[in-house]
């Protein structure tokens, strides 16, 4: 436990010694999604029939959600490239275990994302108008369940990026994944698109077997004052584990001499 905390103390370290680069890409990231994706799109729909609520119940969420998953992802590639790169993570699983190395990078990263999650809900919350139709009411209460809501997909894009760490490790691959991450999540899971205009087999596919969607669904279901689907976390978490586990046997392998 204590090798975890001090690979913890140094990631915060090398963060805080490179805060206006994080800084930038923490308030950037939203301002971007939400200029490309809901200020053109709230002209197009207005009240979604099946949370019977305005978009911008649906859309302002759909940027925290998103920012905060991108973050979870891009900071575990981008840390282990560069690991790999200065040579420390063969020093430091030279005198530690496997373990203790990517759990204080999970750590990290779930810091990392609750950073991002809640300069996202500052900067979008702020940039809607409460008095107009892009206006969203948010209370304490339901801002402290969307937060903890978003634990179980952190680690499950945390440990998504570990395990294609194991692949992707050069810059110039990472960042079209993150894109392609980007993509899939605004288009192909119904995030910023409501799930009423899709086509109906499309839309029972992904209401069914998109993980992702169905993470980001908790926050339609905590806004709307419906229960939570305890299947969706406790799936997430079982998949993160996997994926952990799954790591752990792909380095091994790579590392094998």
């Amino acid at each position: 436990m204590n090798t975890v905390l001090i690979l913890l103390k140094r990631y915060i370290t090398i963060f805080i010694k490179n805060i206006n680069n994080y800084i930038i890409i923490y308030c950037l990231l939203p301002l971007f999604i939400y200029g490309l994706m809901v200020a053109p799109l709230s002209s197009i729909f207005s009240f979604i029939d099946s949370s019977s609520m305005s978009y911008s119940y649906h859309s302002i969420p759909a940027v925290i959600f998103l920012t905060t998953i991108l973050i979870s992802l891009y900071t575990p590639l981008i840390f282990l490239n560069n690991d790999t790169k200065n040579q420390f993570q063969l020093y430091i699983l030279t005198y530690s275990n496997k373990n203790s190395y990517f759990l204080s990078l999970i750590l990290f990263t779930i810091l990392c994302s609750y950073v991002e999650f809640f300069v996202s809900f500052i900067l979008v919350y702020n940039l809607s108008d409460t008095t107009s139709d892009m206006g969203v009411m948010i209370s304490s209460i339901q801002l402290f369940y969307l937060a903890l809501i978003t634990l179980p997909s952190i680690l499950f894009f945390a440990c998504f990026g570990i395990v294609i760490s194991n692949f992707f490790n050069k810059i110039e691959n990472i960042v079209p994944l993150i894109i392609f991450i980007f993509l899939l999540i605004s288009f192909g899971s119904s995030t910023f698109i409501p799930i009423d205009y899709y086509p109906l087999t499309l839309s029972d596919l992904i209401s069914d077997y998109n993980i992702i969607y169905l993470q980001y669904n908790q926050y339609i279901h905590i806004l709307s004052n419906n229960s939570i689907n305890l299947g969706v976390i406790i799936i997430s978490f079982t998949i993160a584990v996997i994926l952990y586990f799954l790591n752990i046997i792909l380095f091994k392998n790579r590392n094998q001499y």
